[in-house]
């Protein structure tokens, strides 16, 4: 037991002691209300990143699938003609030149023998036993990814690593509505490796974040090279499931901030509802908390060591220096809480914008939309609920690249900031979707700003290796009404959206 020797050494210790308890106290509380924001920020992002890819995944698997249902309807019309093998034939290899992510595309008779397909592969094999044969003879069939069996060593001879496919097919019916054949095709799953990487890149992940696509049986089938083709190990908790984002251990030992989403049905189309996960090492996604962490420990030994002083010097004058340490210590915490209310300021920042187009996120949309509804209704002043979707989209990254086509949202971004009003929002909410809230702006106000912005958008200018192109985009607009939810006139938005794409695009629709 020490027992002071004196006045000195016992003042020196009871400040000692205090210091370093108030040291411990505030730099427990200060860690942990960080790590709780920061958490909820760095996991909305991956969440966000998570949703942006699951939508990318399912509009690219639609497209293939409307890509069958057009090529099915067109040989439909010309199964009577002569020279049906050769028209099929032509429309197989043109469809495959426009999609090169198309591996194989055939034609079948009713018995599962292949009549045509592109570059002659299989033609003529029976694939009557193939599952995207017998589940297509009365609906479209979408199946999940799998190894490429019959044509492994036709396309991919000296490759190190196995081709995997995703099936896309559906029936062909003569013109009186009976089953004569299958049309299918096999998408290579390097596809899906390609807009992950553009993810990577156009959103500027840390290199530590990994982003992970389970399927409908539960597999891994794309992540790390170590997790391809195992069964994901854990179970994504209801609190995940509703917020996007949260803590999970996995097998290898670590804990991994993850964000979560799955892949919707989109229209008329039933996908394979893939997930995809998006985690990051727990101790990266902390480290502005750990580097916190360190400033405040050597902040808690800066204050201990200033209380022992004190104590030593107080046995001698109690008050003197008490006023001056006070003030010191309160400018010090001042300092650490303006420094850490910026840096909760940017993580805010960053959580609810788009890192492409610098607009709003999909979050900050509707985080906008409850308190706009709400003054709307209090003031009796209509909003405008607007849907702007780009025109063939994929066209322009297929032919262009990821690159260019990055180049074109951000063109966007800059008109639609350029356009609409300080008050109004304007924000990306999807792969090439964005939308706006007009405040106070009735149809006939909503209707002349989206013409021109229509037009506007038309007469931008775009090169690509010397190349000049334009991209059009189709608006559906509304107005919200009070006596009903913010979903229903985002339904009404999309469903005016879907008219003017159906109408020939390049169009405003209001509703």
């Amino acid at each position: 037991m020490l027992v002071p020797v004196n006045l000195k050494i016992r003042w020196f210790l009871i400040y000692a002691l205090f210091g370093l308890a108030l040291s411990i106290i505030l730099t427990s509380i200060v860690t942990q209300a960080a790590t709780k924001q920061l958490q909820e920020q760095v996991g909305s992002s991956l969440g966000d990143v998570a949703f942006q890819l699951a939508d990318k995944l399912e509009r690219g698997m639609f497209e293939r699938y409307r890509d069958m249902r057009v090529s099915a309807q067109l040989m439909r019309s010309v199964t009577a003609s002569e020279d049906r093998l050769e028209r099929f034939q032509r429309l197989l290899d043109s469809l495959q030149s426009s999609f090169p992510a198309y591996a194989w595309i055939g034609l079948t008779d009713a018995d599962g023998k292949v009549l045509v397909s592109t570059q002659g592969l299989l033609k003529g094999a029976d694939v009557s036993q193939r599952p995207w044969f017998t589940e297509a003879q009365e609906d479209y069939f979408i199946g999940d990814v799998h190894g490429a069996l019959l044509l492994e060593k036709e396309l991919n001879p000296d490759g190190d690593q196995p081709l995997r496919f995703v099936d896309v097919a559906v029936p062909l019916l003569s013109p009186q509505g009976e089953f004569i054949g299958v049309l299918g095709a096999h998408l290579n799953w390097d596809w899906a490796f390609e807009l992950q990487e553009s993810m990577q890149r156009s959103l500027q992940l840390h290199e530590s974040a990994e982003i992970l696509i389970v399927s409908s049986e539960n597999a891994i089938i794309l992540g790390p090279t170590n997790l391809l083709e195992k069964a994901n190990p854990i179970e994504i908790s209801p609190a995940m499931l509703s917020g996007g984002y949260g803590v999970m251990g996995w097998p290898d030992g670590n804990k991994y901030l993850m964000g979560y989403a799955v892949a919707r049905d989109y229209r008329d189309y039933r996908g394979p509802q893939w997930q995809v996960m998006v985690r990051q090492p727990i101790d990266i996604a902390y480290q502005p908390i750990q580097e916190l962490r360190v400033q405040a420990v050597w902040i808690g030994g800066a204050v201990v060591i200033v209380f022992a002083l004190i104590g030593w010097m107080t046995a001698e004058k109690i008050s003197r220096p008490l006023a001056n340490i006070n003030q010191q210590l309160e400018r010090e915490v001042q300092s650490r809480t303006a420094e850490l209310t910026k840096s909760n300021q940017r993580l805010e920042q960053l959580a609810t914008t788009d890192a492409l187009t610098s607009l709003g996120n999909r979050r900050a949309f509707f985080a906008a939309s409850n308190d706009m509804c709400e003054r709307a209704q209090r003031l009796g002043t209509p909003l405008a609920v607007v849907i702007l979707d780009l025109d063939h989209f994929k066209k322009v990254n297929d032919t262009y690249g990821h690159g260019v086509g990055d180049e074109v949202l951000e063109a966007v971004g800059s008109l639609l900031r350029a356009t609409v009003r300080q008050i109004d929002i304007a924000a990306r909410t999807g792969g090439e979707e964005f939308s706006l809230l007009l405040e106070n702006t009735d149809l006939d106000g909503a209707r002349q700003l989206c013409d021109r912005i229509r037009e506007r958008m038309e007469q931008l200018q775009f090169n690509s290796d010397n190349e000049a192109f334009t991209v059009t985009m189709s608006i559906g607009a509304t107005l919200w009404q009070p006596d009903e939810s913010f979903d229903n006139t985002l339904e009404r938005a999309d469903k005016a959206l879907y008219q003017a794409k159906e109408s020939g695009r390049n169009r405003v629709i209001v509703a």
